[in-house]
């Protein structure tokens, strides 16, 4: 097998218990015959009637406020053009500019309620991950053989290709894609090849190597004959949580702020990770860079959730906080 530096693939997120895809003021809306969760066309609630946003300005922030509204993990991707259809009646919205930190859509600024002289095929849409799936270490890229019984990952689990979901302008948005349905089929180890199409298999930490290495990959995806080889860490991500120094949510374990490597801040994690496991703890969190904090319930949410957060660490007074799988 060969050896491998892996490195972690980073996103701010922000944390809710109930996953829902239609709230008071906003809801999400897939065309008619696609399915799954937590994607689709954005729309909000006014005067009793609802109606989209044009997609002016739209952006990762305003994304990620719909998302954690109706209670997902995170944004993934915002989407423009119509991307999941056309929606009808009033385009309500544009030029909406949250912050990422609002608790409601309706509590960013914008443009104003029917000031917007865009059409509905500029209708703004989200994609949110749903909690569950573990953090994603990038692997690297490797070569396949398009040949019956030598695949490297044996199994096309999901192709977007045929499913329209390439967003050719947010290419590494496969990475989580192919993530959510490797996850659900139990594989630690996924390939994404061609573009689009996701390959994995039950022995793939075994065999995603077996063709050599590749070179014939891009924005961490596979061209073809290429895989581009992610596996789960052995820890969740539930993102980044307030402290109070008066009231610490957490307990102090160990300090790596003398050797933080700040071009790989996913170092500090693996630090903290295993400083964490060896002493039989359940939750960890990195605050101020490069400090160790550690748990055993759910005492992290207690002051609520941040956005000060960086690349998958706190910032002062914060938490970015992980659950131990194994």
């Amino acid at each position: 097998m060969n050896q491998f530096l892996a490195a972690v693939l980073f996103l701010p997120v922000v944390f809710c218990a109930t996953k829902r895809e239609v709230g008071a003021d906003v809801r999400i809306v897939k065309p008619q015959g696609m399915s799954g969760k937590g994607f689709g066309r954005v729309e909000v609630k006014h005067a009793g009637q609802w109606g989209t946003i044009c997609d002016n300005n739209w952006d990762r922030n305003d994304a990620q406020v719909v998302c954690n509204e109706l209670g997902f993990v995170k944004a993934i991707q915002q989407t423009r053009n119509a991307m999941y259809g056309q929606g009808t009646g009033k385009v309500w919205l544009e030029n909406v500019q949250c912050k990422g930190n609002e608790l409601k859509l309706t509590d960013c600024p914008h443009g104003g309620w029917g000031e917007t002289g865009c059409s509905h095929a500029r209708d703004a849409g989200v994609k949110c991950l749903q909690e569950g799936v573990p953090q994603i270490l990038e692997v690297g890229c490797y070569r396949d053989v398009v040949a019956v019984g030598a695949r490297a990952l044996s199994d096309m689990y999901y192709n977007a290709r045929d499913t329209g979901e390439i967003d050719w302008f947010n290419i590494r948005s496969l990475v989580t894609l192919c993530a959510e349905h490797a996850h659900a089929r139990g594989y630690k180890y996924f390939g994404i090849q061609f573009f689009g199409e996701c390959w994995g298999s039950k022995t793939g930490h075994l065999d995603f190597d077996i063709h050599g290495k590749g070179t014939n990959c891009y924005e961490g995806v596979g061209a073809q004959s290429h895989n581009f080889v992610y596996r789960f860490a052995p820890w969740k991500d539930l993102g980044c949580w307030h402290d109070v120094g008066s009231d610490r949510a957490m307990t102090l374990l160990e300090n790596f702020r003398s050797s933080i490597d700040w071009f790989h801040l996913e170092v500090t994690v693996k630090k903290c990770y295993k400083a964490a496991r060896k002493a039989g703890k359940k939750y960890f969190g990195i605050q101020f860079y490069g400090e160790c904090w550690v748990g055993d319930g759910s005492s992290y949410q207690k002051h609520g959730y941040s956005t000060n957060c960086f690349k998958g660490v706190g910032r002062h007074w914060t938490n970015y906080v992980y659950q131990i799988l194994w």
